[in-house]
């Protein structure tokens, strides 16, 4: 039985489920750990932890920093953070009023396009959350514009579709570097894909960009991840244990939806929350240090 998942998204974000409604589905499906990782966010997260209490289970404190590289986008897990630190919130803020104009200027091109949705109604879709693309494409799906949220993407607001507009320019190294400063543990997520032929590919040159990410604070890579088959696995505990980077993993869970992971989902060894924390521990001891560390990526 699979009792983690440390990649989870609320209301507080783009997700579907509060944090408190997250948190339930958790002890209800037997989850003893979760990490709360909304997208620019950690709106949620003191609810969760409230959650956590009332119905044991363990909720790690976290975020994913959404970052852009040359002709793609890498997000960054923070682990541990400390979700009041002034300057983590600051920047997150930040980061959320640029996705409100964006998400303006999305409806905009939309419109130009003969596709209008209002940016009202996309706002309202976010609620208290933190806007993104996925409510662009929700509300294209509710006015009949595409058949699902993979058309809306690829149609309309996918990276090198006609409505897409780029995020305020934040980078993966400066991720690494806030995540550090409010505590954290900076970990890079879901760093491979597939192409069409299904071989692996990545947003980047991992052999080039990780050690400047790791001089910047990256502690951990995502291995475990939906979709991810053994040979994708391998290749990244072969990475981890090659840059000695903590391993993580789970579902990318953003609420119930046809074709997606349940909650916890996706197999994550227990030994892998224990490594975390006991990295976590050792840099709260001793701040300045730039990596884990020797055996502290034998998390698999």
């Amino acid at each position: 039985m699979n009792e983690v998942d440390l990649h989870t998204h609320t209301t507080a974000s783009d997700g579907t489920l509060t944090p408190t409604e997250l948190v339930a589905r958790a002890a209800r499906l037997a989850i003893r750990v979760v990490a709360i990782t909304d997208h620019d966010s950690t709106e949620g997260v003191a609810e969760a932890l409230e959650a956590g209490a009332a119905y044991n289970v363990e909720v790690i404190p976290g975020v994913e920093i959404n970052t852009d590289v040359p002709g793609s986008e890498v997000h960054m897990l923070g682990y541990f953070v400390d979700h009041t630190h002034a300057g983590l919130t600051a920047q997150l803020a930040r980061i959320r009023e640029g996705r409100i104009g964006r998400a303006r200027r999305m409806a905009e091109m939309l419109a130009q396009m003969g596709a209008p949705v209002r940016f009202e109604r996309i706002l309202e879709l976010a609620g208290e959350g933190a806007v993104g693309r996925p409510h662009v494409a929700r509300a294209l799906l509710e006015a009949g514009y595409v058949t699902s949220y993979q058309e809306a993407f690829e149609k309309f607001i996918g990276r090198n579709s006609p409505a897409y507009v780029s995020r305020m320019k934040f980078t993966p190294a400066e991720a690494c570097a806030l995540i550090r400063q409010a505590g954290g543990v900076p970990v890079l997520a879901h760093p491979v894909s597939y192409d069409e032929h299904g071989a692996i590919k990545t947003p980047f040159d991992l052999s080039e960009e990780l050690p400047g990410l790791i001089a910047a604070g990256l502690m951990g890579i995502e291995v475990y991840y939906r979709g991810y088959d053994a040979v994708t696995i391998e290749y990244l505990m072969n990475v981890a244990r090659r840059y000695e980077l903590l391993v993580t993993g789970g579902t990318d869970f953003h609420g119930p939806r046809p074709g997606e992971p349940e909650l916890g989902g996706v197999y994550v060894p227990t030994k892998v929350v224990r490594v975390l924390r006991a990295a976590w521990e050792r840099m709260r001891l001793n701040p300045s240090a730039a990596s884990p560390g020797g055996s502290s990526t034998s998390g698999g």
